[in-house]
């Protein structure tokens, strides 16, 4: 068993911003970390789990319906139940809270700072378990995780995953310029100014250098220096830190790091890696993901035989492949989406035959392309601003192939520029209504009505009637009664542009939120 407040202090849960509802954590003992989404869960429990929801199986629930599903909890011996907001609720329903509270079971808010998978938490506390079990000679069997995942090629992120776990913190990759390479998916909310750090080692000497984001005890000392040799053999199979494989890459490498100070020597370096460019010439930054399953020196590889038509200039840089490429007089990226799409396809195309059919659904390559400038001085940045872009194409769906930083300017503006706790405000305030109602009658109830399925399709359709009315396979004059409700619930008139504004933001912010598509969230 372990004591729930250590299980609080995992990274994943850390990163979840954890709250404490009701119970007593103090005392609260947690022999193993499940999720799951069923509302009959109680008589699938074997005792002191902390259970993850969230609540898509307290739909529609009664007051009555909500207080016995804490009391089959309780009697199957589950300790704590954690409820992620955002997805399915946005706030703990009070019956089930005072029920928790009268029958001493610990309930925990998550989420209200970053959704997190439920997967990292019970990845987080597997782990915990495993290391409680092999200290204090648990360092051979850590130091053996971090090298197995080099072979096994899962990628420098996941070996970063693999020591963040490891050392309880989040963990960093930066270059001999101190500048940020890669990072743990597995983070903590707020990275104390207090440090670990390793020297990564290179053929040359030394090549990075591993940071742990928190205070160095024995266990972190120890797991950066083992780790610090497993990202030095990760490091050997990519061309991106420190090492100068290819007239193109140095000229990554060097703009990353910071190495070209002035305009004339980046436009000198361009042309010496073939790219024929003029002071004044258009130039966008691109980047290139193919999923976890391919290595970005094989993408590379695939980049430069498939990448004819498309005057580029590409490297690797951390774990995407990046690249410079000069656009027609005038800037039109139309012409250049197009030749993108087409090298897209074909290189999807030549990863799944090259990896073979086992990894054929990973092969959805990711092309993002920022806007392009003349300023050549500002290429650093934006190959940054390119890698961010294509994440985010990543993390939020869509179909493979290109996306321009227009094509997700809405997403960049309320993830870049908006608090978390802000943006969660401003959904409730504009569509809250919405969600409660489907929430509490179900999209086929008589009152229900996917209320919120149908203003996303009503707005997506360009407010026409007819076609909304066929995607959603419904006669027009039931839909005409869900937009009157949906104005009435909402105090808007949705041909009001000012209104109109608001609710696609709020619908954009929900999918990011929660990362479900509001035509199939409930």
């Amino acid at each position: 068993m372990v004591p729930l407040q250590e299980v609080l202090r995992l990274p994943s849960f850390l990163a979840a911003a954890p709250e404490v509802r009701c119970g007593d954590v103090a005392a609260a003992q947690v022999r193993w970390v499940h999720s799951s989404e069923v509302y009959e869960m109680g008589g699938l429990l074997g005792g002191g789990e902390l259970l993850l929801t969230t609540g898509l199986g307290l739909h529609g629930r009664s007051d009555a319906q909500l207080a016995a599903y804490v009391d089959e909890l309780v009697a199957a011996g589950c300790v704590a139940l954690g409820l992620e907001l955002g997805r399915s609720l946005l706030d703990v329903p009070a019956p089930l809270e005072r029920r928790a509270a009268e029958r001493g079971l610990v309930l925990l808010v998550l989420g209200a700072g970053t959704v997190v998978p439920f997967e990292r938490h019970v990845e987080d506390f597997h782990e915990l378990v495993v290391r409680r079990r092999t200290a204090p000679g648990g360092g051979e069997t850590v130091a053996r995780r971090f090298v197995d995942l080099v072979v096994r090629a899962a990628g420098l992120p996941a070996l970063l995953d693999e020591v963040a776990r490891a050392a309880g913190c989040q963990v960093e990759l930066h270059d001999l310029a101190g500048r940020l390479v890669e990072r743990s998916r597995i983070r903590t909310v707020a990275a104390p100014d207090a440090t670990t750090t390793a020297p990564v080692a290179g053929a040359r000497g030394v090549r990075a250098v591993l940071v742990l984001r928190a205070e160095e005890d024995g266990l972190r000392r120890r797991t950066a220096d083992e780790a610090a040799v497993a990202v030095a053999l990760e490091l050997g199979r990519h061309a991106d830190v420190g090492g100068h494989a290819s007239v193109e890459q140095a000229l990554v490498t060097d703009l990353h790091a910071g190495g070209l100070v002035s305009t004339a020597e980046v436009l000198a370096r361009l042309r010496h890696a073939g790219l024929r460019i003029a002071p004044g010439d258009p130039l966008a930054t691109l980047a290139l993901d193919a999923g976890p399953a391919v290595a970005p020196t094989d993408l590379l590889a695939a980049l430069q035989t498939c990448a004819e038509g498309v005057a580029l200039v590409s490297g690797v840089l951390g774990t995407h492949v990046v690249g410079v490429v000069r656009l027609a007089p005038g800037g039109d990226t139309s012409v250049l989406r197009r030749r993108l799409e087409d090298l897209a396809a074909r290189l999807a195309a030549r990863l799944s035959g090259h990896l073979g059919p086992a990894v054929d659904d990973e092969a959805d390559v990711r092309v993002a392309l920022t806007t392009p400038d003349p300023d050549a001085g500002t290429l650093a940045a934006r190959l940054e601003d390119a890698r961010d872009l294509v994440r985010l194409a990543r993390r939020h769906g869509g179909p493979a192939g290109v996306v321009l930083a227009r094509d997700l300017g809405v997403q960049r503006l309320l993830t870049g520029a908006t608090d978390a706790q802000a943006l969660s405000d401003f959904v409730v305030e504009q569509i809250g209504p919405l969600v409660d109602a489907d929430r509490a009658h179900g999209p086929h109830g008589l009152h229900g009505a996917a209320l919120l399925r149908t203003l996303d399709a009503y707005l997506g359709h360009g407010l026409s009637k007819a076609a909304t009315a066929e995607a959603l396979g419904i006669r027009r004059q039931s839909l005409y009664g869900r937009l009157e409700r949906i104005e009435r619930l909402l105090g808007v008139r949705l041909d009001d542009p000012g209104h109109r504004a608001g609710l696609v933001l709020a619908l954009t912010a929900w999918r990011l939120r929660t990362g479900l598509d509001p035509q199939a969230a409930f």
